[in-house]
């Protein structure tokens, strides 16, 4: 074994261990290779089927061996998660107020398409009542709806005043559901110098809406109804006993002009609101995208009265802004006699409510109002409250120091700073200017730098309109700060030029009358038919300095 054979031997068998050994390390080189290769075909070409794999040209064709499925079966993708569960998207206003129209809009009636007519030519109104939809009727409609009423109805203020709570007509009625003052006192609504409830939004619409459900059982008819509450009950019972048995609306005669066209207007705005599309009308705002409208205010109770700057103070709110959301108030503070609450921004209701009714009672009142007693003067009422003359004819407008028994002035509680209590609407007293005897608009707009055409807008009111002494009129901003544009410009053509916003009760003929001027002449000057009917709210121009 150890001779040379045995060497030659030993030498073979290491030869052959050698050269096996470098065959089974080529094969597993040339295994890992195949092995990649087929890893990297799988990530970017399809999937093959088992026990095969690409060849070089592309083909399938088996190699080596059986791979096993796992390298060449794909992934597992995870199975798709299930649809998640959406809250219901809130309705749009106006699909909530057509599902709650249940009247005939009579869209064959001739009257009824003379209205939609006239939306359709005057776009601008719709431009300036839509943002004032957006504030009043969601809440004017959650009441609607919850008494079982027609959806309808709640467009009625479109009517009435054009949803200005401001509004007030020839006939002396007011705010959103212009109420006469008797008509008022019937539905508890107060109307004295604290308040003007016709003027706020809650309360004329509840006591609008108790009207118009009495009329209703009256006549078991709701147009026959909405025309009562236009011209009054009687009237309407009267034309329904002149007329045959089962008469409607339209089957009535001499009712006056302005109810012949107040029921068609309402329900010709029923049928924009239903289908604007269809009568070639677009809405404006969010009522024109048929978004969801929330009440903007809602009223929080108070423990009693209380001054409204204080309130404004606690609720974090300017004055102006708790005036506006409050247009009922005509003073300085809540009424005596309540109601005891406040309108305010209805997202923030709870909290203000209760931060209202943690204000201590010695802290809710600013001012007091003093009612003079015989005998009594400046001095003496100075005195008691521990304040001076001057404050006390500054804070009542008083242009000499005789006062009257039986009057009342306002006069700033004892350790109060003595600021002035804001006129109503208008914080400041610079915004308000006292009637005096002998005044007249057309002396107290020269005195004043202000417009004619300003002061009556600001004030509602016509340049024949007689002037009680002691009436408080409302000036623009610009009054104390001097002439307006058109005065301080000295252009005579412009200063003819009044702008007129149309009241309830109007006609052109008796806006003709009021100015001076001739229905042709307004007809002219504003592109209108001079048969046309006009709507509160409309502004008018009347150019005073020319006729014909």
């Amino acid at each position: 074994m150890h001779g040379p054979r045995g060497v030659s031997v030993v030498s073979a068998v290491r030869s052959l261990a050698l050269d096996g050994s470098c065959r089974w390390r080529s094969g597993i080189r040339r295994g890992f290779a195949a092995l990649t290769a087929l890893l990297a075909a799988a990530i970017v070409a399809p999937p093959v089927a088992a026990n095969a794999m690409l060849s070089p040209e592309g083909t399938e064709a088996p190699l080596l061996r059986s791979v096993p499925d796992w390298l060449v079966r794909p992934p597992d993708t995870p199975p798709p998660e299930p649809p998640r569960e959406t809250e219901n998207p809130l309705p749009g206003f106006l699909d909530t107020l057509r599902a709650n129209f249940v009247l005939d809009h009579a869209l064959e009636r001739p009257r009824v398409q003379a209205e939609i007519a006239w939306v359709r030519r005057n776009p601008e109104f719709l431009a300036r009542v839509i943002p004032r939809a957006e504030k009043h009727l969601a809440s004017i409609c959650e009441v609607v709806l919850a008494r079982g009423m027609p959806g309808e109805l709640c467009l009625l203020p479109i009517i009435e005043s054009a949803l200005n709570p401001f509004a007030r007509s020839r006939s002396g009625a007011v705010g959103l559901w212009q109420f006469i003052p008797g008509t008022a006192r019937r539905y508890d609504l107060k109307i004295d110098w604290w308040a003007d409830e016709r003027r706020d939004p809650v309360a004329s619409t509840d006591a609008a809406l108790r009207y118009l459900a009495d009329l209703h059982a009256l006549f078991d008819d709701w147009l026959l109804a909405m025309a009562a509450y236009n011209c009054g009950e009687r009237l309407v019972e009267r034309r329904l006993d002149a007329a045959p048995d089962g008469s409607t609306f339209f089957d009535l005669k001499r009712l006056p002009r302005e109810t012949r066209a107040y029921v068609p207007r309402l329900l010709a705005f029923a049928a924009i609101f239903a289908d604007p599309q269809a009568h070639g009308i677009r809405l404006p705002g969010r009522l024109g995208r048929n978004e969801a409208l929330a009440a903007t205010y809602a009223p929080v109770t108070l423990a009693g009265q209380m001054d409204l700057a204080r309130a404004a103070e606690v609720a974090g709110l300017t004055l102006e802004e708790l005036y506006r959301l409050n247009p009922g108030l005509n003073q300085w503070a809540t009424h005596p006699a309540g109601p005891h609450r406040l309108l305010v921004p209805a997202g923030r209701s709870e909290t203000l409510g209760r931060a209202l009714a943690q204000v201590a009672p010695e802290d809710r009142m600013g001012w007091v109002r003093h009612r003079i007693a015989r005998n009594e003067t400046l001095g003496h009422i100075a005195l008691r409250y521990r304040t001076d003359v001057a404050t006390l004819m500054r804070t009542n407008d008083l242009r000499r120091t005789l006062i009257r028994a039986g009057d009342t002035l306002l006069v700033p509680r004892p350790g109060r700073d003595g600021g002035l209590p804001p006129a109503r609407g208008r914080p400041g007293r610079s915004g308000v200017y006292v009637v005096q005897a002998g005044d007249s608009l057309w002396e107290i707009s020269r005195r004043l730098g202000v417009p004619l055409d300003t002061l009556m807008r600001e004030n509602a009111m016509g340049p024949r309109e007689p002037l009680r002494i002691g009436r408080r009129l409302t000036l623009p901003s610009a009054a104390s700060g001097g002439a307006t544009q058109a005065r301080s410009s000295g252009d005579p053509a412009r200063q003819g030029v009044v702008r007129y916003r149309v009241r309830r009760g109007d006609s052109l003929d008796r806006i003709a009358r009021e100015f001076g001027v001739s229905v042709r002449d307004i007809a002219a000057w504003n592109a209108l038919d001079p048969k046309a009917y006009i709507f509160p709210d409309q502004e008018l121009v009347l150019r005073l300095g020319a006729r014909g």
